[in-house]
Order: structure tokens, then sequence, then C-alpha cells
């Protein structure tokens, strides 16, 4: 049975590594977005 154990174990890691990458690439297009937003209202407050 510590075979099974360890099987869980691995597939456990696996899903919270791919979540992880996820939501770091959230974040990630978040913050881009946000500097499109505050340059795109710098440019309509110079304009």
């Amino acid at each position: 049975m510590p075979t099974v154990e360890s099987e869980a174990k691995a597939k456990t890691k696996v899903r919270f590594e791919e979540l992880l990458k996820i939501h770091n690439d959230l974040i990630c297009e978040r913050k881009k977005l946000k500097k499109k937003l505050v340059k795109s209202r710098e440019n309509i407050s110079v304009s």
C-alpha cells in the first residue's frame, strides 16, 4: 500500500505545481494589464 500513497502524493504535487504556475501566470498578466492602463491614462491626461 505505500506505493499507492506515494502515487497519490506525486499526483498531488504535480497538480499543485500546475496550479501554482497558472496562478503566477495570471498575476503576471494582471501586472501587464495594470501597466497598460496606467500608460493609457497618462496618454489621455496629456492629450
